[in-house]
């Protein structure tokens, strides 16, 4: 019987198979490094290209800050005159409110019965003192100022009787509580 090696054969065949395996893989390699480079080009175009763009952006934004910066330095300035008109509004209130509480306690006080000594006004707190003729006058004239839209209380701080020319009157002391009626009424009007 005639015995024949195959064993070389096989040999060959094992050498082939790994060659095409590592050919196999060197062209794998190769196809995924290319892929990786066409990513990576593709990626530098896109980062030049938003690097452009910033830049881009960058000089539009500066040529617009001078504009941005009038705008905010108007609107720091329209903050201080919206201030200052308030302020104005409250004075001219207040000084409004004096006159208007003067001329209501006038036209409140019975010029033939009570009469008026001293008044002291811090705006919110009138004090006043004065003479009348008698405990019910001080009463009358204190239910009175309660009617009036600018006074809320009035309270009784001190009464003692006085002699003047022969007569005896009473001298009292009120502590009103002033409001401001034209404040009150103009609130709902504007909200």
């Amino acid at each position: 019987m005639i015995q024949i090696n195959l064993l070389p054969v096989r040999q060959i065949k094992k050498k082939i198979q790994a060659l095409q395996r590592v050919v196999g893989l060197g062209i794998t390699l190769l196809v995924v490094l290319a892929l990786l480079g066409v990513v990576a080009i593709a990626l530098s175009f896109k980062v030049d290209t938003l690097q452009a763009s910033i830049a881009a952006l960058t000089k539009e934004k500066a040529k617009y800050q001078t504009t941005i910066n009038q705008i905010e330095q108007l609107k720091k300035d329209q903050a201080l005159l919206e201030t200052k008109l308030n302020t104005i509004s409250q004075l001219k209130k207040g000084s409004q409110l004096s006159v208007r509480v003067m001329d209501e306690l006038a036209q409140l006080t019975p010029s033939s019965r009570l009469w008026l000594n001293s008044m002291s006004f811090n705006g919110t707190i009138l004090r006043i003192s004065g003479i009348a003729l008698d405990n019910a006058t001080i009463a009358d004239y204190m239910e009175t100022i309660v009617t009036s839209p600018y006074f809320a209380t009035a309270e009784l701080s001190g009464t003692s009787t006085t002699g003047i020319q022969g007569r005896l009157l009473k001298s009292f002391s009120l502590t009103i509580n002033v409001i401001n009626a034209d404040y009150q009424q103009s609130t709902p009007e504007e909200g």
